[in-house]
C-alpha cells in the first residue's frame, strides 16, 4: 500500500471526532508485544529529542510530546508528531519538576502552533542512570498524564539508551519496542542506531573481545557509583529526619511545660484564691488543650514516619486559602501532596473534624516535604 488509511476517533471528552492517519512508512525498534500500546514517533521528532537530551548531561531535561491516538481492532495507537520544550522547570541531576510557568508556556505554545494536536505524553532525560521511572516520575505520570493513551519517553544520552512507558491494566509498564515513522516514500535513517549496529557486528565477528570486557567494566563501575551515591543520600536523609523528629518532640515537651506553668498561674485569681467549680472548669479546659496538642504531635510523628521510606527532606507547612470549588483532596493534588497519607495531619493541625466541610476564604496549613 502506498498511502495512509483513515480511522475515526471518538475521544472520551466532548471534543469533535477527527481523523487519525496511521503511518505506513516506519521502522521497528525492539520487540512489539501484541497487547501493548503501539507508539509511532516521527523521524525528525526522534532526532530532535536525541540532540536536545545531549545538550545538557548534568541535569534532567524534558518536553511535552504532542500528536494523536486512535483505537483499531482493540489496539491503542499513539502517533507522536510534535513536541514542546518544557521551559521554566526546576531541574537537578536526578529530578525534574514542571512549574506553573512551565504549564503556562506549554499551553500557549500548543494553542498557537499545534491547536489540533493532543498532549499524548511527556519526555525527560536520565543522564547516566538508565531507563526507568523514579517514584517522583511515577507521581508526575499518575497525576498529569493519566489518560490511557498517554506515554512517558525516557532518554539516557550518556549510555545511549531510550524507552517508552505505557498504561497497561491500570499500571505503568515499560514498552519493549516502538516505531519510527515518516511520510510515505521518505527514507528513514537513524545514524545513532547504525553506529550501534556497526559496533555489534565487530563484536560478533570476534575482532576485539577485549573491547567488550572493558565496556562491561565501565558499565559496572557506573552502576556501582550510582548505587553508592543513592545509599549515602538515603542514609543522610534518614539521619536528618531522625534529628528533625527529636527536635519536634523536644519542642512539644517545652510547650507542655509552658502550658503546665500557665495552668498553675491561671487557676488563681488576683487574691491567690479560686472556687472549686472554677478550678475544675479551668483544669478541664487545659486537659482538652493538652489532648489536642498530643493528638497533633502523634499525627505529625506518624506523618514523618510514613515518609521515611522515601527520600523526603524537611517537613514545612504552607498556608492555603480555600476558593470556590475546592475540596481537601483537590487542594492536596494541586499542591503535589498525597491526600490519603497526609489527611490525618492536615485535619489535626487545622482543627477540621469533617474533611468534606471546608469554607471559602478558610486558611489551611498544608504539609510540604522539601528535598
Amino acid at each position: 500500500m502506498d498511502e495512509n488509511f483513515d480511522i475515526e476517533l471518538n475521544e472520551e471528552s466532548s471534543e469533535v471526532s477527527n481523523v487519525v492517519r496511521l503511518p505506513m512508512n516506519f521502522l521497528t525498534f525492539g520487540e512489539i508485544e501484541n497487547d501493548d500500546i503501539k507508539v509511532y514517533i516521527k523521524q525528525d521528532v526522534y532526532k530532535d529529542l536525541e540532540k536536545y537530551a545531549l545538550e545538557d548531561t548534568q541535569h534532567e531535561r524534558g518536553t511535552i510530546i504532542l500528536g494523536d491516538y486512535c483505537e483499531e481492532m482493540g489496539k491503542t495507537h499513539v502517533v507522536i508528531s510534535n513536541y514542546i520544550e518544557a521551559k521554566y522547570t526546576d531541574a537537578s541531576a536526578s529530578t525534574l519538576t514542571f512549574t506553573h510557568e512551565t504549564w503556562d508556556y506549554v499551553h500557549k505554545e500548543q494553542d498557537a502552533k499545534y491547536p489540533n494536536k493532543k498532549i499524548v505524553g511527556w519526555q525527560h532525560t536520565h543522564p547516566t542512570y538508565g531507563i526507568f521511572l523514579s517514584n517522583y516520575d511515577l507521581f508526575i505520570h499518575e497525576n498529569f498524564f493519566n489518560l490511557p493513551f498517554q506515554v512517558a519517553y525516557v532518554i539516557d544520552p550518556v549510555q545511549n539508551l531510550r524507552g517508552f512507558f505505557q498504561w497497561k491494566n491500570g499500571k505503568i509498564e515499560k514498552l519493549k519496542g516502538f516505531y519510527i515513522y515518516d511520510e510515505v516514500g521518505k527514507s528513514i535513517k537513524i545514524e545513532q542506531k547504525q553506529k550501534e549496529d556497526k559496533k555489534n557486528s565487530i563484536t560478533q565477528q570476534g575482532g576485539k573481545p577485549i573491547y567488550v570486557i572493558l565496556t562491561l567494566l565501565c558499565v559496572m563501575t557506573l552502576a556501582l557509583s550510582f548505587f553508592s551515591f543513592s545509599i549515602i543520600r538515603k542514609y543522610n536523609s534518614q539521619i536528618k529526619m531522625q534529628n528533625d523528629i527529636l527536635a519536634k518532640v523536644e519542642s512539644q515537651d517545652k510547650v507542655i511545660e509552658n502550658l503546665q506553668e500557665q495552668l498553675v498561674n491561671s487557676i488563681l485569681d488576683e487574691n491567690g484564691t479560686t472556687t472549686v467549680s472554677d478550678l475544675i472548669e479551668k483544669i478541664e479546659n487545659q486537659e482538652i488543650i493538652l489532648q489536642n496538642q498530643d493528638k497533633v504531635l502523634k499525627e505529625l510523628q506518624s506523618f514523618i514516619e510514613q515518609k521515611k521510606t522515601g527520600e523526603s527532606g524537611e517537613v514545612t507547612f504552607k498556608a492555603y486559602t480555600v476558593v470556590m470549588g475546592d475540596t481537601l483532596e483537590k487542594i492536596c493534588i494541586d499542591n503535589g501532596i498525597d491526600y490519603y497519607s497526609s489527611k490525618g495531619i492536615i485535619l489535626s493541625i487545622n482543627g477540621i473534624e469533617n474533611p468534606n466541610q471546608i469554607c471559602i476564604d478558610q486558611t489551611i496549613l498544608l504539609p510540604i516535604i522539601n528535598d
